[in-house]
This record gives structure tokens, C-alpha cells and sequence, in this order.
């Protein structure tokens, strides 16, 4: 890719991330949490989370699909919990989590373990965030380029993306390190980009 190209590429995905945060922002917080119950719930519904023992998901920070909930409910089930904590500028480790109330606000106000307890080996289910998202599976983010960094060097089943329905776009940007999900739910539908995750 010639440096011409690479920077059409930034630009592009900077103006978009942009407009993608503009429009989530712009939900009401009683739609937020009306969708964000949807999208939870239909979540729940599929038959790769009703099966998952192991679950690496997201703790929502902003206007992000609330997750905290979701991360109670998979607490209580006894399911084996892990959720992000960034180490750095550029690690993102999948950590162990007992219980909910051995989270702190950490790097940008995001709850995070205090305990830096690891978790290796493969996951069955990552419900991971991101700004924008194809039917085809191809995601946009903040930029810093952690899940994809994740993506490439862990294995897990099934990748599934929490999203509102006004984040699924037409297309975005993308370029080698883009990792694409295998399934992205919305307040609306669920869209399933592999077989065999509902």
C-alpha cells in the first residue's frame, strides 16, 4: 500500500468514526436502554451463548450497548467470565472476573478488574464493541487496533458484536488487520455472517 493510499484509508475511517459516534451519541438514554434490553436479551437467545462455558465480553463504557447486566447475568449463571483490561499503549488482555464488584474505573473510565489474573485458552463466545459494522462481519473501532491485535493472537468460537441498528452501515474502510465477527446483534436482528452461531 503506497503512502498515498494509507493516508485516503485514515482519512477515511477517521471521518467515519466520526459520524458513528455522532449518531450513537445522539440516542436518547431511554432508547439506549430499551435496545441495549433487546439486544441482551436476543443475545441470550442464540445457541452459541445458551452453550458457552468460557465468555470474554465487553464492559460498556459511554454510549455504548450496555453490557452490565449482561455481565451480572453471566456471574450469576456460574459461567467463566473474562473482560478486557488494558495494559499500556498497546496490550489488551483477557482477564478473569469472580465477581462484579472487583471492578475500578480504569484508562478512560472504563470498569476494569483490579486483579491481573489472565485467562488463556480458547474462548467460546467474545462479544466485542466497535463504532460500525457491515453486514458482512467487518467492524470499525476507536483506532488503538486492541481487539483486532486480540483477535489475531487468540483463538475463540465465535465472535459476536453488540451493536444498535443505526451502527450497521453500508460499508467501512478496512485493510489487512481488520478482523471480521461472525455474527453482529442489534435491537432489530441478528445477523449471522458464520453458520451455526444461532
Amino acid at each position: 500500500m503506497t503512502t498515498t493510499d494509507s493516508d485516503v484509508l485514515a482519512a477515511g475511517k477517521a471521518a467515519l468514526r466520526a459520524r458513528l459516534k455522532a449518531d450513537r451519541d445522539a440516542l436518547s438514554e431511554a432508547d439506549r436502554q430499551r435496545f441495549s434490553a433487546a439486544i441482551c436479551q436476543r443475545l441470550m437467545a442464540l445457541q452459541a451463548m445458551r452453550s458457552a462455558a468460557r465468555v470474554f465480553v465487553f464492559i460498556s463504557s459511554g454510549s455504548e450497548v450496555h453490557t452490565h447486566g449482561l455481565v451480572r447475568q453471566l456471574l450469576a449463571e456460574g459461567r467463566e467470565v473474562a473482560v478486557p483490561k488494558i495494559l499500556g499503549r498497546t496490550e489488551m488482555i483477557a482477564c478473569r472476573l469472580r465477581e462484579w464488584e472487583g471492578l475500578r474505573p480504569a484508562q478512560l473510565g472504563i470498569l476494569s478488574p483490579v486483579a491481573v489474573e489472565a485467562v488463556n485458552g480458547e474462548f467460546d463466545v467474545v462479544v466485542t464493541p466497535g463504532l460500525g459494522f457491515t453486514e458482512a462481519g467487518h467492524r470499525i473501532g476507536f483506532g488503538a487496533g486492541y481487539y483486532d491485535r486480540w483477535f489475531a493472537a487468540h483463538r475463540s468460537q465465535v465472535k459476536i458484536a453488540l451493536a444498535f441498528e443505526a451502527q450497521v452501515v453500508p460499508s467501512v474502510p478496512t485493510d489487512a488487520n481488520d478482523i471480521p465477527v461472525d455474527a453482529i446483534v442489534t435491537e432489530q436482528r441478528m445477523i449471522a455472517i458464520r453458520a451455526g452461531v444461532c
